[in-house]
């Protein structure tokens, strides 16, 4: 029985230019995610961890490579197009209290991005 595939990157590129040259953040990443699969990424600060999820969700858009998502090229979509998208996918960081606000209430942490996506 094969898999139906939900996420699949390949060849995932990001560099940043620098005052002092390139920084290679990603570099020619490939991955699989099939549907009903959770993914963790697991390595050292600063390996590429966030960056590669970033690119996933096209939060940034790579250098090289491409993104599909249940067979749509995400590195291909309009801003319209990637609301919808990222409605069905989320990053979870390594430490979520480090991105929580102290100064909101949980209800608000949790509104925020419904409003945002138009869910409320």
């Amino acid at each position: 029985m094969s898999k139906e595939i939900l996420v699949r990157a390949e060849g995932l590129t990001k560099e940043f230019p620098t005052r002092g040259g390139t920084v290679h953040a990603v570099t020619d990443v490939s991955l699989e995610i099939a549907k009903g699969e959770t993914l963790a990424l697991v390595g050292e600060s600063g390996c590429g961890k966030s960056t590669l999820g970033r690119l996933i969700l096209r939060l940034l858009n790579p250098t090289a490579g491409r993104v599909l998502f249940d067979g749509h090229d995400v590195t291909a979509m309009r801003p319209n197009e990637l609301r919808v998208f990222r409605r069905r996918m989320q990053l979870i960081f390594q430490d979520p209290y480090s991105s929580l606000d102290p100064r909101m209430r949980v209800k608000e942490l949790i509104a925020e991005p419904l409003r945002a996506y138009g869910v409320t």
